[in-house]
């Protein structure tokens, strides 16, 4: 089942709100918490980010969000975050070599701010008001052969999100940016809250975007009353919160030492100064 392609049915747009979500929700496909050959896990060695980075180029230039960039690696000032980390789903082909299929990353907030503090900070300020620790995921791509589908890639990058945020960034809640088109699958399936809408965002290139908000403290109760009762293998509170998890990474409260080895720290700023370094020779007359 393609939840893309029922997403895009027009008759749906016309439909009760209420109708609509009974539609969409009940045509999810059969959730894998495993799948042959792919895993998920953190970025950590140069060539992890190398790989994620030019993923998520490749995807974002096909679909307008930036324009190609020299090397082609799409690099956010918030990757720079000691808290910032990169995700990635991996699948290995015949030769034993693990091809980046799904990447994400997540950036906790700071005195640094968030990356959507440049199209929403007055709505993500009101979170911050009331002492919530908030963390943005951002940076999502999957690669256009597993973007089609039952969707258990981005489904599994999901899961993996929800468990790093809540175990490792101990967050309250998740904040998200994303082009008006998804907006169903984050509201009517996934149950994310609408907070702002603009019509062109700089950070992607002028494309509209919709602000979303996720309350962790509420999610699995939330989802429970709406897919509590159906099947396992459709049961999507099941699959996020009850059908195993990855290990837990090491909490904030360790030595920083410590830390910026766990998060693969030294790594991403080696990959990021070399981009850098890079951008700046693309400069220079030859």
């Amino acid at each position: 089942m393609n939840i893309s392609n029922t997403l895009s049915k027009p008759l749906l747009a016309c439909l009760p709100a209420y109708v609509r979500r009974k539609i969409i929700r009940g045509d999810l496909p059969d959730f894998q918490t495993d799948l042959d050959g792919v895993t998920f896990c953190r970025a950590s060695s140069a060539e992890d980010y190398i790989s994620c980075f030019r993923l998520l180029h490749d995807v974002y230039v096909e679909a307008g969000f930036i324009q190609p960039s020299t090397p082609p690696l799409r690099i956010i000032p918030h990757h720079s975050d000691l808290e910032a980390m990169v995700l990635m789903g991996c699948r290995t082909d015949d030769q034993g070599e693990n091809m980046p299929i799904y990447t994400a990353s997540l950036f906790p907030d700071n005195e640094q701010g968030l990356p959507m503090d440049t199209g929403f900070k007055r709505q993500v300020d009101v979170l911050r008001n009331q002492g919530r620790r908030l963390v943005e995921v951002g940076c999502l791509a999957s690669h256009p052969l597993y973007r089609k589908g039952d969707k258990n890639i981005p489904m599994l990058g999901n899961r993996m999100i929800l468990l790093h945020a809540m175990n490792t960034l101990q967050a309250d809640d998740l904040v998200i940016t994303v082009h008006p088109k998804y907006l169903k699958i984050y509201e009517d399936i996934l149950l994310f809250e609408k907070i702002g809408q603009i019509s062109s965002y700089a950070y992607v290139n002028n494309n509209p975007a919709v602000a979303l908000r996720q309350d962790l403290h509420t999610w699995a109760q939330r989802l429970k009353k709406i897919y509590g009762k159906k099947p396992i293998e459709k049961n999507l509170h099941h699959f996020l919160f009850e059908s195993g998890s990855i290990c837990n990474d090491l909490p904030l409260g360790e030595e920083k030492k410590v830390v910026e080895k766990s998060y693969g720290y030294d790594m991403k700023h080696f990959v990021i100064n070399s981009y850098l370094t890079d951008m700046q020779a693309c400069l220079i007359p030859g």
